[in-house]
């Protein structure tokens, strides 16, 4: 234990410097993009060490995704886990396909945080959200977050860039310039790559579109992510919802209520925060009881969605998909860094989506 203290001090130390200087360099031009990722591979590289003699929460990352193999959730490999990109392309083309005359729709629901181990909680609840998805014939597939290593386009593992990546079908930084800009929380996405929703009501495939959250960070902050689609489609005349709720009760109720209208909106979309509350207050685990708690609340919630959608009186002639998801994982406390735990996610189907 003489040694493991005096370590921790010094990570903490060189951690808090690399912010400090990585977060100098974000107000800088492109210029510098390749020493902030320098500076962010080796914020993750501390962060990791740290959870190793700190947390006690480490896993290495070919372990990790070993783990999630023999869980037997997935439907796919946790090595062979898609990019969260996929999201964007399964929607739009879903509304680009064929429904044999019935009309298309789409809830996409969100667990915010909710760690890819974290269905460990609810595999063997035949209630649980992501369960009544894999039972109506769909599939629960490994996913992944933060970017591509390969590529050095690197974003925080987080709640702004991965809901926009998923929202997008970009990441942050593309090679072509088509990216996303929301490397971190807190940045306001330009107008291009438009959000899916906008994309459906500009192409006509979309009437109405609701996307209720709890978070000021999406909508209502002076640097919310997506002000600029809301303005786009407040100027086009759209009829695209936009709502913000105090807490996951009220999103769940306004949810429920936009899933209840008889002339839903074609696309509706929320987004729970239980497991990112829970993991910020505890402790991103299953080890922890409120993390733990959180995940079926979430997948209670889910369920109920779920059942309200095959309620709907017009359900025989409508083609619905339905989505949940998640935005990132997280260690310890926390999230951003490019480790196994923030970086792997799932994504949930009541159809076939990927091959």
């Amino acid at each position: 234990m003489s040694t493991i203290f005096p370590l921790a001090f010094s990570l903490g130390i060189v951690y808090n410097g690399i912010i400090t200087i990585k977060e100098e360099f974000i107000m800088l031009a492109s210029l510098f993009e390749p020493i902030r990722a320098v500076l962010g591979f080796f914020e993750s590289l501390v962060v990791t060490i740290g959870s190793l003699f700190i947390v006690g929460q480490f896993v290495p990352p070919g372990d990790y995704l070993t783990q999630l193999n023999r869980t037997e959730i997935f439907d796919s490999r946790a090595q062979d886990a898609v990019p969260q990109t996929v999201v964007h392309d399964i929607v739009l083309e879903f509304f680009e396909g064929d429904h044999g005359g019935k009309t298309p729709k789409c809830l996409l629901i969100g667990y915010d945080g909710a760690r890819a181990d974290a269905l460990i909680n609810t595999k063997d609840n035949p209630q649980a959200g992501t369960q009544l998805l894999k039972a109506d014939g769909g599939a629960i597939y490994n996913m992944y977050t933060g970017g591509n290593w390969y590529e050095f386009n690197w974003q925080d593992t987080s709640t702004g860039p991965g809901w926009t990546t998923m929202l997008t079908g970009h990441w942050a930084k593309e090679k072509d310039g088509t990216g996303h800009t929301i490397k971190s929380n807190g940045t306001t996405k330009p107008l291009e790559p438009k959000l899916v929703f906008t994309q459906l009501l500009d192409a006509g495939l979309a009437e109405k579109t609701s996307f209720v959250v709890s978070w000021g960070g999406h909508f209502t902050d002076g640097n919310a992510s997506y002000k600029n689609d809301m303005a786009y489609c407040a100027e086009k005349g759209y009829k695209a919802d936009w709502v913000t709720k105090p807490d996951d009760a009220g999103t769940f109720d306004a949810t429920l209520a936009a899933v209840e209208e008889a002339d839903c909106a074609d696309m509706i979309m929320c987004i729970l925060e239980y497991c990112d509350h829970e993991g910020h207050g505890n402790a991103f685990s299953n080890s922890e009881p409120k993390y733990v708690q959180a995940i079926k609340d979430s997948e209670r919630d889910a369920a109920l969605l779920i059942a309200a959608v095959k309620a709907r009186a017009d359900y025989a002639n409508e083609d619905w998909l339905i989505l949940i998801t998640t935005d990132h994982g997280g260690v310890f406390t926390g999230h951003g860094p490019q480790m196994a735990g923030c970086r792997q996610i799932f994504l949930a189907a009541n159809k076939k989506v990927l091959g």
